[in-house]
């Protein structure tokens, strides 16, 4: 029967509870996952019952850890099971707490966390360190609670004095407001009262390997065309002596003098950011379409238009016209009003009143994959700067909402393919580097399990279909079947929280955010009203 200790409740018994099994030199913590009664004691609590003989009911505890009494130190595993006889109580939710907060840091330099949800009164802390340093995954099904436990760890952050970057997929997180910084990559003002701040991500960040996936040159003519191009106009913006009008014109032009330039800048036309004008890419292409050498005494010369690369390139070329155009491809071709994000993200690293960055990514169309390449580019560039020694004095933690969106995709074919590996990268060797990741998603089977395998810590909300259930399982190393058990039956906001430096998976509720994301949907009752149908 469930009571009260000062003010603590003792659930008395019942599935879910936390139970302390007393020891010579450890006490062993443990959850009740079932509880039954013998067939011979089932007519006992039967209404029709004459006599009123006493249930022996039994339950099925989960040992998850022991404590040492000595210490007051909770260890992995259990180092003596308890033997038959010894006697077993309601675990006192600070005794739980004790286990859990095993950090000596001031509580006022933790994340407040949240409460047990049998407990309320009983706060959790974690230490940043626990959470933040080994990587971080907040899972769960829709209206689970996860895009309010990843606003409570942007405001915790913020309160902290971190700093940390919030890739904001569908704008859920609009409204939070102390310390962050918002940005919008894509979309324009609508007016001039428009205040807000909308940035680009120049091309020349994109790989080539980017580029072939957003313009799709088909293999045979035109995806060798489409490189000679790129390669031509770079060799045009470091050589303008050698261009007529930004292009550089090969019919019938001797070859030697492009053939040194490539030869002797061939590191900086590899290398990352190199600069060219892309708004010249098609007229570029057709210069490519010549014969490689001339006759006679030409033959140092390239040869006049070869017809059937020109027909098999016009393709090609209305498509980057078309794509050079496109409004929602603005953030990448047409940057000139735009504030570049690289320049955004310095600014922001050497801000130390800066906080967090939101940036925005709703109004980054799908079209050609534009959204996930240059998401991809952006953790691309963050890493770069990471490898060079930026975030060893003060770390950054970069939230990646919706991540299975940018995760595990392989795009282009089988000629031209990139694979979004940049936040995999990220989870795998950015800890070294002081760069950590927080990945929220509602799909974990979309998340590939090597990356998975390297978050340190996971808030698991939620979760009914059973693959993502099976995932999870195997990426978290303390999550048992049985601990897995009570995942479709968490109610909002509650979480299990597991990781690499927690004694055992531990039932929560997430303390809510200050500022609540607009993760809501349609209110139907409100916007439907019933009516008489219309008679046809």
């Amino acid at each position: 029967m469930s009571a009260h200790l000062a003010g603590f409740p003792l659930m008395g018994g019942q599935v879910g509870e936390f139970v302390v099994i007393e020891g010579e030199e450890h006490a062993v913590l443990g959850r009740i996952f079932e509880v039954r009664l013998p067939e011979r004691d089932r007519l006992s609590v039967e209404f029709e019952a004459e006599s009123h003989q006493a249930p022996h009911p039994i339950g099925v505890v989960q040992l998850l850890t022991a404590v040492d009494l000595q210490t007051g130190r909770s260890s992995k595993g259990i180092p003596i099971s308890p033997r038959v006889s010894q006697y077993v109580y309601s675990a006192h939710p600070l005794l739980l707490k004790q286990a859990i907060e095993a950090s000596a840091l001031a509580n006022a330099k933790k994340v407040q966390l949240a409460v047990f949800p049998h407990a309320q009164n009983t706060s959790i802390a974690v230490d940043p360190a626990q959470l933040f340093g080994r990587h971080c995954a907040v899972l769960g099904a829709t209206g689970g609670g996860k895009s309010w436990t990843t606003a409570h760890l942007v405001e915790e952050i913020s309160r902290l004095g971190g700093k940390a970057i919030l890739f904001d997929a569908t704008g859920e997180y609009a409204n939070q407001a102390a310390g962050v910084t918002h940005v919008f990559l894509g979309g324009s003002r609508t007016g001039a009262l428009d205040s807000r701040r909308f940035v680009g991500f120049p091309y020349t960040e994109l790989t080539d390997t980017d580029l072939f996936v957003l313009f799709r040159p088909s293999p045979g003519v035109q995806a060798p065309k489409f490189r000679e191009a790129v390669r031509s106009l770079k060799v045009a913006h470091l050589h303008p002596e050698l261009a007529n009008g930004g292009l550089i014109r090969k019919q019938g032009r001797p070859r030697a003098p492009f053939e040194d330039a490539v030869i002797a800048s061939a590191n900086a036309l590899s290398a990352q950011g190199a600069r060219f004008d892309i708004r010249l890419l098609s007229s570029q292409i057709n210069e490519e379409c010549v014969y490689p050498a001339g006759f006679n005494a030409n033959v140092n010369c390239w040869g006049g238009p070869t017809p059937n690369e020109v027909s098999a390139c016009v393709t090609l070329m209305s498509r980057i016209e078309s794509d050079l155009a496109s409004p929602s491809l603005a953030c990448l071709f047409d940057t000139e009003d735009l504030e570049p994000l690289p320049t955004v993200l310095e600014r922001f690293l050497e801000n130390p009143g800066q906080r967090i960055l939101r940036v925005s990514l709703e109004f980054l169309s799908f079209e050609h994959n534009a959204r996930e390449l240059v998401a991809n580019a952006v953790g691309r560039y963050l890493l770069n700067l990471a490898r060079c020694g930026r975030f060893q004095q003060l770390p950054l933690v970069v939230l990646l909402d919706e991540a299975h969106q940018f995760l595990d995709k392989s795009l282009g074919d089988e000629f031209s393919r990139t694979e979004l590996e940049a936040f995999g990268l990220i989870a795998k060797e950015g800890r070294k580097y002081g760069l950590t990741c927080v990945l929220a998603t509602q799909r974990p089977r979309d998340i590939p399990e090597d990356v998975l395998s390297q978050m340190g810590m996971f808030i698991v909300h939620r979760l009914i279909n059973e693959r993502d259930r099976a995932v999870v399982e195997r990426a978290c190393g303390n999550l048992d079947a049985g601990a897995a058990a009570f995942l479709p039956t968490l109610g909002q906001g509650e979480a299990i929280i597991v990781g690499v430096d927690s004694p055992m998976p531990l039932p929560v509720q997430i303390l809510p955010p200050r500022v609540a994301p607009k993760s809501h949907g349609a209110n139907y009752a409100d916007h439907w009203q019933p009516g008489d149908v219309p008679q046809p």
